[in-house]
């Protein structure tokens, strides 16, 4: 079987990351020559015709849409490798590597690993924002300490160890008619400019509230993601139906959070790599984290004055 050699493999990279062979060059600091007779060889050897060349450029093949994204997750263990070995060449030190949802991992997570880092000042964080799919991939691959998913994995190399449910609410921009109301309920949405949040769980939930109540929403705009549905509030394009956690992040851009009426909860998970021992600051971010959920859970709570019901919390262990 033929091997391949290390260069071709970070030639092809440096060419799907730039586009071209002349700036795949420059990033790499090769001739372009050179990086064209790696990207030849490299096809030569997979087998494979990874680019069509078009007059001076060259455009990727599927295949080579599909190998880049192998090659991208050899790089990314290699550079948790090189981050390894600065951290433990500027001992003491202490780092976590946190992977969550986006509502959660665009602006709350960051805000708490801010009060994590108060209480340990040699903190190296780093933060991903992934797809709840790509989280439970970076948790089984050890790429990260501890994952948040919106979603109830099911993996042989992860660990469930705590499971948070915290009520969806209705996102308004300011000055909306509806903000009268102390709260929201499925009769309110008829009628309504809506942006629908396109994700599956959530979609059935709402799906099946909507129709109980025979009620069909406004649909004026779609996505897949929490934090861009409630830009889209604070643009005023609509209202939506999301996790608190990216509506408690769209405050500062003038969007306003109400209570949804009947409860639907949002739960999401907590999940460790299954053969590590967590380290003793991932407990710590763990005990953070549901701090400030249990916090804006009972904000949450307050605003529904006339709410008796009370969303459960799952203690967290680990």
């Amino acid at each position: 079987m033929p091997t391949i050699n290390p260069k071709q493999v970070a030639a092809f990279r440096a060419v799907m990351l730039t586009g071209g062979i002349t700036r795949a060059a420059s990033m790499i600091h090769l001739t372009q020559p050179a990086v064209s007779r790696l990207i030849k060889e490299f096809e030569a050897t997979v087998g494979l015709k990874l680019f069509e060349r078009t007059g001076s450029g060259i455009v990727p093949t599927r295949e080579a849409n599909v190998m880049f994204a192998e090659v991208e997750r050899l790089f990314t263990g290699l550079d948790r490798i090189m981050q390894l070995a600065i951290e433990l060449r500027q001992e003491p030190f202490q780092s976590i590597s946190i992977a969550a949802f986006p509502g959660m991992g665009n602006g709350f997570l960051p805000r708490m690993v801010r009060k994590l880092c108060g209480n340990a000042p040699d903190l190296i964080p780093s933060i991903f924002s992934l797809g709840s799919t790509e989280v439970i991939d970076f948790v089984a691959d050890e790429k990260c300490d501890l994952g948040l998913a919106a979603t109830m994995p099911e993996h042989p190399l992860i660990s469930v160890v705590g499971i948070e449910t915290i009520p969806f609410v209705v996102a308004l921009p300011q000055n909306h008619p509806l903000l009268a109301k102390p709260f929201l309920e499925p009769k309110d949405f008829a009628d309504q400019a809506f942006i629908l949040i396109s994700q599956s769980v959530m979609n059935l939930r709402l799906g099946s509230m909507f129709a109980a109540h025979e009620v069909t929403p406004n649909i004026v705009a779609r996505t897949m993601q929490s934090t861009t549905g409630c830009a889209m509030v604070g643009a005023g394009l609509g209202i939506t139906i999301t996790d608190p956690f990216a509506a408690e992040d769209a405050k500062a851009h003038g969007v306003v959070v109400r209570p949804l009426r009947p409860f639907i909860p949002f739960e999401y998970a907590y999940v460790l790599p299954s053969k590590k021992e967590p380290f003793s600051i991932v407990t710590q971010a763990m005990k953070v984290i549901q701090g400030e959920v249990a916090r804006l859970r009972n904000e949450n709570e307050r605003l529904d004055t006339s709410s008796t019901h009370k969303t459960s919390k799952i203690t967290v262990s680990a």
